[in-house]
């Protein structure tokens, strides 16, 4: 996998703006990241005036935000337009007032604008994951922080190998490294990086499901110079050859599982009075943060495990 993977911006946005309407039946794992990376925002001790929503989709994480920060000025960025246009539509609240179409690596706010900038399930589509980190160290004051949540490289892992027995294309979208992904935080200049991950599993009925949960949510592979072909585009030979590589993973019982490795990351931009040398920091890796595993409700009638 090389470290910055060949992503075409075009495809991000088209697959995102078709699954405006079908995105928050079929976005468990989207929904229960969000809800986690709330969390470890409710573990920081902030007040902040105004927050940004880097990737916002329907506003599932705007709506959180709202909701712990209800005197803070609020808004929200999205590549593509009809999520942002679905959010607003869905959420008749203040919240929506300011929602903005913009690239997480162009934002379009001004330098230290902005106290906290929450991101979940979006940095994995930026073709240049620095750029988009140092894009919110730019627009973040002193002090203001970064929380998000992305996905590895063992997200997916059993389509990949299945995939892999039928062509050499890349149909599975590559996910960069924990690990690299905290070496980018403190190049960008972020005080304080913590980096931490955990497996969900997913469970599914069939092939059909995940495949299918992956085109509502926008989440299929989406490279450049024809390195990748989309999924959806398999003839019924290559389907069932998926299909028969597939059954491999299927458990006891009865159901194939789906892995998903979330990263969630959070840093601090230096205050004023530090030097940019004193606020870089070795990246922290809290090891309880790891490999943890909590029940989750099921999708297609089947059982989901994280």
């Amino acid at each position: 996998m090389s470290e910055y993977p060949d992503i075409e911006k075009r495809r991000v946005c088209e697959d995102f703006a078709q699954a405006a309407d079908r995105y928050d039946a079929a976005a468990v794992v989207q929904h229960a990241v969000c809800e986690r990376a709330l969390e470890r925002v409710d573990m920081l001790e902030l007040q902040p005036g105004f927050i940004l929503d880097v990737g916002s989709a329907t506003g599932r994480g705007l709506k959180g935000l709202a909701s712990r920060y209800p005197d803070s000025e609020m808004i929200a960025c999205d590549l593509a337009l009809p999520m942002l246009q679905y959010c607003r539509e869905h959420h008749a609240a203040w919240y929506t007032e300011q929602l903005v179409c913009s690239d997480a690596e162009q934002l379009p706010f001004a330098q230290e604008s902005v106290d906290l900038v929450f991101s979940t399930s979006t940095f994995q589509w930026c073709a240049d994951l620095p750029r988009a980190l140092s894009e919110c160290r730019r627009i973040l004051r002193p002090d203001g922080v970064l929380v998000f949540s992305t996905f590895g490289p063992d997200t997916l892992l059993q389509l990949r190998r299945s995939f892999a027995k039928l062509d050499d294309f890349q149909h599975v979208h590559e996910f960069i490294d924990m690990h690299h992904i905290g070496d980018m935080m403190v190049e960008a200049g972020f005080a304080d990086p913590v980096v931490d991950m955990e497996m969900i599993e997913i469970q599914y009925q069939s092939v059909r499901q995940l495949l299918q949960d992956l085109k509502d949510t926008g989440s299929r592979g989406k490279f450049a110079s024809g390195r990748s072909k989309p999924t959806g585009l398999m003839g019924k030979e290559k389907y069932r050859s998926l299909v028969q590589a597939y059954e491999g993973y299927r458990r006891e019982n009865g159901l194939l599982p789906a892995s998903y490795e979330v990263i969630y990351g959070y840093a601090r931009k230096p205050a004023d009075h530090e030097s940019e040398d004193a606020g870089r920091k070795e990246v922290r890796v809290p090891i309880s943060g790891i490999g943890r595993h909590k029940p989750v409700t099921g999708l297609h009638g089947a059982t989901k495990i994280e």
